[in-house]
């Protein structure tokens, strides 16, 4: 073969390979990189406000009960949502997802659910409603949420919950994304290739007592990265905003402390 035609079957490669590419400048970026910086979707900003319900799930129920009970309302949301044969078109892992339900879907959701798994749900979410009245999953208290009796000591608990969930590589951070990515396997949103860490996701359990269980944990941080993206970019909810924001209403120096901490 002569070197001009090597040339140019090496350029027509190119060009197929860099087809999924976005050119910038002199740079051709790949599908992933034009979802947009990774810092857009930092942790405490975005991350942790969008998987909070289940590190409180957790909390309140145990980390088993509580992936249980995630996956049971994701689960019922995919079948309000989805129509046979059909994909789900949202990760029911995060709050936002919930942000998209129609009333006719909220109303088929709540029904789907066992009373006794509507009750745990209810009563482990209940800070959203008494706190969080603009939260996505306050639907579940159909309008009428029970006033807490001691709503003092719930902020202190959500308080101390919150403070271990800014640093995302500790316990109840990683096992908090484990229960997202959880949802996302068993409700047909993710799919991985044999061979990689993440295709071994029942070793997070282990976590971090064995080195294949910190593998896994790392592909769980970035796949959760990659899905909060995503969602930033098609701004389909400002769940994260008004969770701060909202926050400085309900104790503006108690939070500042945490952030002071955290950065």
């Amino acid at each position: 073969m002569s070197k001009k035609k090597l040339k140019a079957g090496r350029k027509r490669n190119q060009q197929k390979v860099l087809l999924d590419h976005k050119q910038v400048g002199k740079r051709y970026l790949p599908p992933l990189l034009q979802i947009g910086s990774f810092g857009e979707a930092r942790w405490a900003e975005y991350t942790l406000p969008e998987l909070l319900w289940l590190g409180i799930l957790n909390q309140k129920y145990g980390r088993a009960k509580g992936a249980e009970l995630g996956l049971l309302l994701a689960r019922a949301a995919v079948k309000a949502t989805v129509r046979e044969s059909e994909q789900p078109v949202q990760w029911f892992g995060l709050t936002t997802a919930y942000a998209t339900l129609e009333p006719a879907q909220q109303a088929l959701l709540l029904k789907l659910l066992q009373p006794d798994q509507f009750q745990l749900l209810k009563d482990g979410l209940i800070i959203f409603p008494t706190f969080y009245p603009q939260c996505p999953l306050n639907f579940l208290y159909q309008g009428s949420a029970p006033v807490p009796e001691r709503p003092d000591e719930m902020l202190e608990e959500f308080k101390k919950l919150l403070s271990t969930l800014f640093n995302r590589q500790n316990d109840p951070a990683t096992f908090m994304q484990a229960n997202g990515i959880y949802i996302a396997f068993l409700t047909d949103k993710l799919k991985v290739a044999s061979g990689l860490a993440l295709a071994n996701f029942p070793e997070i359990e282990n976590y971090p007592h064995t080195e294949e269980s910190k593998r896994v944990a790392s592909g769980v941080r970035a796949v959760t990265d990659i899905s909060v993206m995503t969602m930033l970019k098609e701004k389909q909810s400002n769940w994260s905003a008004y969770f701060w924001n909202r926050g400085l209403e309900i104790q503006q120096c108690e939070l500042e402390k945490i952030w002071t901490e955290y950065e």
